[in-house]
């Protein structure tokens, strides 16, 4: 409706234009001097008072222009050219006085028009919009922000803005704008954010801020933009600064775990590799070498856990991996053995090993996986176990192997069965003792990794039984590193010869790894970092560069760049050497050039694994325990030994009652027996080594009596 009536207001106000433009010229024609139409033309700029357009009166007056111009020649004719011109001008400058009036007024009434138009929208606008001027002082007020502040237009127009800011807003706004003033720095101008405003009654609100910037002249206008926050769009921001958080918060703990495993590894290389050099020592009495492998238990224990810490953390980021490798489930079950035995004892509760797999047998799969979720099931079988036994069990069928931890505690119920597999979530039993209620949720997430799956069977005031089912086909490798595990290297082989270049700026991972090499014959040379390493090599090119990654100055990573850059040391191995345990950490190394990895704390076998591998080191080896290394080698015919009724009733009493150091005693008067005793004693002691009574007592049912 108001489209046409505009397009009406044109075309009549056009036509009226027209009118008196012929008007004008048939008085011009009929007039002899042609003064009424003089007259006539100047009206003609009259109709620009209904035209939309602001340049509409000096479009007349133009067409006026030509119309007096065209009439000139025939008034000249009839009254003389000098009085022609006269009346011709008087009417041009009456025609022009008009048309610049006019037009004037029409521009001042169509900027009104736009005025109050802009006037409508932004008081329409459901955002509230604030105009300020240079210094901060309001100059428009819309109704939203009416409705928002509680204050009427009038009462906030000509005021400083920071009457609707609370502190600290309040005190530093002028001072923003005093600084952009003189900087041109923005820090606000151009970006949202969420502020607080301050209504006419005191109260505090949230609310989304934008700030806009434009001139009118030569005058610095602000626009601002405020949105109240309503509860949902409180909800949706929460929610965009909480990922906000836990996004900067997952990206410090990773840095903080990275920083962390560096601190906890760089001492405890100094304990385990001391505790290492110390137990390969053979003038230490064997009290003192029984101590020295406790510390390297523990240690290696705490390595373990430090290593849970790294693995919890990939869990959370989705980037948990399988790492097979070849392994025996006889060692497993044995450092199991030795953990949980004592745990058993202190609480007065029996301590079982029923493991049905050969001790000869290797498999491949992810050894440290499947130990963390053996001790996370046993933990638990000790924590809530208060009378009774805990028993660890370990079939084998085919590929396929079975493992279960069975305890007399208090049980599960079957609505908590539901539950405790969720992370944080816990039974009453679970609260009462303590924890986190991440371990059962970690051990299934880990078995579901592996491939496997698991199972509770449970009963109230009985007991629980947990079990899982892992496929682990048989050791991919030759089995060489783990038919080694009772074997030592002791040198290297006499036609070796190896010269290694030991980089790090602590002195005692130098010493550490020096003395492991030096020990079975390695030429070793040292340096502190990275310039002193290259002067080294430039000196006399070694065989194997074990470089720490972590140094003051030139670090290791650089010092590798300038090796490979050098054609004459770009072929020389180069093994980094670091504290840090993240997996992607490791390839980048390993894409930065670097031939192998070995993690602190520094182990012999790793060591000595880098040699064979990268240069083809061959070593001399001896037993680390004679009778128990035959032993394995050698399997005996339990059958055809004969032991006394009185002493098969002693042991199998002592087995019953989990009394080792009673079996210990026995054995001692077994092995004194004679060759095939001392074999069948040797052979007991491995499985009271693992507290595998069970196992004793089925050996003890197939000796003879006699």
């Amino acid at each position: 409706m108001a489209v046409s009536f505009a397009r009406y207001q044109i075309t009549a106000a056009a036509l009226f234009a027209l009118a008196i433009a012929g008007v004008g010229l048939v008085l011009d024609v009929a007039t002899p001097l042609a003064q009424a139409g003089g007259v006539g033309y100047v009206a003609l700029v009259l109709p620009a008072l209904w035209l939309p357009w602001r340049r509409a009166a000096l479009v007349l007056g133009g067409l006026g222009t030509v119309l007096i111009a065209a009439g000139y020649p025939g008034a000249a004719a009839t009254g003389g050219p000098w009085i022609a011109a006269g009346s011709r001008g008087l009417a041009l400058g009456a025609l022009w006085l008009a048309a610049a009036t006019l037009g004037r007024s029409r521009a001042a009434t169509i900027l009104g028009d736009r005025a109050a138009h802009l006037r409508a929208l932004i008081d329409t606008t459901a955002d509230g919009v604030i105009l300020i001027d240079n210094v901060g002082t309001v100059q428009e007020f819309n109704a939203a922000c009416e409705h928002l502040f509680g204050y009427r237009a009038d009462e906030v127009i000509g005021c400083n803005v920071n009457m609707l800011m609370p502190p600290p807003y309040h005190e530093e706004h002028d001072g923003y704008l005093r600084h952009y003033r003189e900087t041109g720095e923005r820090r606000i101008i151009g970006t949202g954010r969420v502020v607080e405003g301050r209504r006419k009654d005191g109260s505090v609100f949230p609310l989304q801020l934008w700030v806009g910037e434009t001139k009118e002249g030569k005058e610095r206008v602000f626009v601002g933009t405020i949105r109240d926050l309503t509860e949902k769009e409180l909800t949706a921001h929460a929610l965009r600064q909480a990922k906000e958080q836990a996004e900067a918060a997952n990206r410090a703990k990773s840095l903080f775990l990275a920083n962390m495993t560096h601190e906890l590894r760089t001492p405890m290389n100094a304990v385990l590799g001391y505790a290492q050099i110390m137990c390969n020592d053979p003038t230490i009495s064997k009290s003192h070498r029984q101590a020295v492998q406790a510390v390297m238990h523990a240690g290696n224990h705490l390595m373990e856990l430090i290593n849970d810490i790294l693995d919890l953390s990939k869990i959370e980021a989705g980037a948990m991996e399988v790492r097979a490798t070849d392994f025996s489930l006889w060692d497993l079950t044995d450092g199991l053995a030795d953990i949980f035995h004592v745990r058993c004892e202190e609480k007065g509760i029996r301590w079982r090993v029923e493991n049905m797999v050969d001790e000869h047998v290797l498999v491949h799969g992810d050894h440290g996986k499947l130990r963390q979720v053996l001790i996370n099931f046993l933990g638990n079988a000790v924590k809530f176990t208060d009378r009774g036994e805990v028993v660890l069990r370990v079939a084998r069928e085919g590929d396929e192997y079975r493992f279960e931890v069975e305890d007399t505690g208090p049980g599960v119920t079957p609505e908590a069965k539901e539950q405790i597999f969720e992370p944080f979530h816990q039974a009453e039993e679970g609260r009462s003792k303590g924890g986190t209620g991440l371990g059962l949720a970690i051990a299934r997430r880990q078995i579901e990794l592996m491939g496997g799956a698991m199972g509770l069977d449970s009963r109230v005031a009985e007991g629980s039984r947990f079990f899982f089912t892992l496929t682990l086909p048989p050791a991919e490798g030759d089995g060489v590193k783990c038919a080694q595990r009772d074997v030592r290297v002791v040198g290297l082989a006499p036609e070796c010869r190896v010269e290694a270049l030991v980089v790090d700026d602590v002195k005692d991972n130098r010493d550490i790894l020096l003395n492991m090499l030096t020990t079975i014959g390695v030429t070793v040379r040292t340096a502190g970092d990275g310039d002193e390493a290259l002067a080294r090599i430039r000196e006399r090119r070694p065989d194997v560069v074990f470089m720490d990654i972590r140094m003051p100055g030139m670090d290791g990573v650089d010092a590798l760049a300038e090796l490979r850059r050098a054609p004459e040391t770009r072929e020389v191995v180069c093994v980094a050497v670091t504290a840090l345990g993240m997996l992607h950490q490791s390839e980048h190394y390993l894409a930065a050039g670097f031939d192998d990895i070995v993690s602190k704390p520094f182990h012999f076998e790793r060591i000595y694994e880098c040699l064979r591998t990268h240069l083809g080191t061959r070593f001399v080896y001896e037993a680390v325990d004679p009778a128990a290394h035959d032993a394995r080698q050698a399997p005996i015919d339990v059958a055809a030994i004969a032991l006394t009724d009185g002493m098969c009733e002693r042991l199998s009493e002592a087995a019953r009652v989990n009394d080792f150091t009673e079996i210990d005693t026995l054995l001692d008067e077994v092995a004194a027996g004679g060759s095939d005793s001392r074999d069948l004693a040797r052979h007991l002691r491995g499985l009271l080594r693992r507290y595998d009574s069970a196992g004793i007592l089925a050996i003890l049912e197939k000796v003879r009596h006699g």
